[in-house]
């Protein structure tokens, strides 16, 4: 039997989970394209707002936050933090800070190569959909 602090940890991390089941799923001929599309719409959704990684945020004495995150859009418990990384993401000039500040943890390099394969992903499965 699996225990409570097991599942919990496969709670937080189900995105990876998919995204291993997807790369699966495109060597299995039975499925279809349709379905490869939809669970990578999922990974990419959870290493946006669920994957859990370090904030990063810029704090007033120039330096990163180390306060616990969800996603690389959204920052941790502070208030100010959450709207400083979706800031950088909005602003094209803040881009490449955005970037450094995401992969600065090992968290946030997972999130963000997982998001990127489900994207590629995502858009292979919906020209293979349509292209058939």
């Amino acid at each position: 039997m699996i225990r409570k602090a097991t599942k919990r940890k496969l709670g937080r991390l189900w995105g990876y989970l998919v995204l291993a089941a997807v790369a699966c799923c495109w060597f299995v001929p039975s499925v279809g394209p349709g379905a490869i599309a939809i669970m990578s719409v999922f990974v990419v959704l959870y290493c946006l707002f669920q994957a859990p990684m370090w904030c990063c945020a810029p704090t007033r004495a120039n330096q990163l936050c180390r306060n616990n995150a969800n996603g690389i859009l959204l920052g941790c418990y502070l208030r100010q933090h959450k709207f400083e990384k979706l800031r950088l993401a909005v602003k094209q000039q803040a881009w490449s800070k955005a970037a450094a500040t995401v992969l600065t943890s090992i968290g946030g390099k997972a999130a963000t190569l997982s998001a990127l394969a489900g994207i590629v992903s995502a858009c292979v499965a919906t020209t293979t959909l349509v292209v058939k």
